[in-house]
């Protein structure tokens, strides 16, 4: 595996994690019976006014980032074409939804006064998308770059 796919599949491998902790995140919050929680008090952060947007789940948007990453990994692997786009928009996503998540945690911490382990680790999912693609960003334009030269 090639440094360019290494960075492509670790993004989709972060991303699959992602929707499986947004998903998990989705289901409790419908069925808040079923959240489990080892770590801090993810019912307090579930049930606060914070976990949703008016009638739509943080967790949906959660999970619709993660979908959005994969799928735009998909089309960086099918269409060589939209290399650059692509990872720009994955970038761009994971640079939103960090920034979202950084928000987020400020109001655990501040605000409710506790932490959701299931949050902190999609926050730390998210960085991870971020960093990734923030590699593989900087890797296009400097080839991008250094062809126009």
């Amino acid at each position: 595996m090639s440094r360019w796919d290494f960075w492509r599949a670790a993004s989709m491998v972060l991303a699959g994690a992602g929707v499986g902790v947004a998903g998990y995140l989705t289901y409790t919050h419908y069925n808040i019976g079923a959240l489990v929680c080892s770590v801090g008090d993810c019912h307090a952060v579930q049930t606060s006014q914070y976990a949703t947007i008016g009638p739509v789940p943080i967790a949906i948007l959660g999970l619709g980032m993660y979908v959005a990453v994969i799928a735009l990994g998909v089309l960086r692997w099918r269409r060589a074409d939209w290399l650059s786009t692509a990872t720009m928009g994955a970038f761009a996503l994971a640079l939103a939804g960090t920034v979202y998540f950084a928000y987020l945690t400020y109001l655990e911490v501040a605000v409710i006064h506790a932490i959701c382990q299931w949050c902190v680790t999609s926050a730390i999912l998210t960085l991870g998308i971020l960093v990734v693609e923030g590699v593989g960003t900087f890797r296009i334009v400097g080839t991008e770059g250094s062809r126009a030269y």
